[in-house]
């Protein structure tokens, strides 16, 4: 089987089947990466993201890690999309700013649960740039290294980030009514296993 990285040189070379191939590879995960963070219709975002992406590699640049190359791209994407949104679009900052500053999520819409919903609600509270590092090492399943690559830092910023992303997360949860689905949301938060100290999984 092909690797990323050869299916998306074959496709900037025009091989349209690898160029397929490498699109039904990533084209779910993206679309509900993209879902939980900007309403509507994620499908011509995620056309972006792939056509920026062929764009990158016809151009000469080097892709080393295609899945996370295109979830960098995404994030560049989805913080356009956000701000663009606000009123006061030279105040985001996705370092300080939440998505509940933004307003209500598809996230939280469809979270029924109640541990669930207070677990995303959280999420949404914290700073984008955290929230997204939690949700890349835990919900995407990348390395410590990809996850950098996305954020744009270094392998060593990426671990402290999600060492500190963990840390905000808890103390958001912390802050709810006390109750069975804090603790219990509390309990599902300690479960997450500790990045190791190198970072690698």
């Amino acid at each position: 089987m092909a690797s990323d990285a050869e299916l998306l040189t074959q496709w900037a070379k025009g091989d349209a089947a690898a160029g397929r191939a490498f699109y039904r590879r990533f084209c779910d995960a993206l679309a509900e990466f993209v879902s939980r963070r900007v309403e509507g219709d994620a499908a011509d975002l995620v056309q972006r993201i792939f056509l920026a992406c062929l764009k990158a590699r016809k151009s000469g640049t080097a892709v080393e890690q295609p899945r996370a190359f295109l979830y960098a791209i995404a994030r560049n994407e989805i913080y356009d999309v956000l701000k663009a949104r606000r009123r006061d679009a030279a105040m985001f900052d996705p370092a300080v700013t939440s998505l509940r500053e933004l307003g209500p999520s598809p996230t939280s819409v469809l979270a029924a649960d109640e541990r669930q919903r207070m677990l995303h609600e959280a999420l949404e509270e914290i700073p984008l740039d955290a929230q997204l590092a939690l949700e890349l090492y835990y919900w995407e399943d990348m390395s410590m290294q990809e996850v950098a690559t996305v954020l744009g830092i270094t392998k060593s910023a990426a671990l402290n980030r999600v060492h500190r992303a963990r840390a905000l997360l808890r103390e958001r949860i912390a802050e709810r009514p006390a109750g069975t689905a804090r603790q219990s949301t509390l309990d599902q938060l300690q479960a997450w296993p500790e990045p190791p100290p190198e970072g690698d999984r």
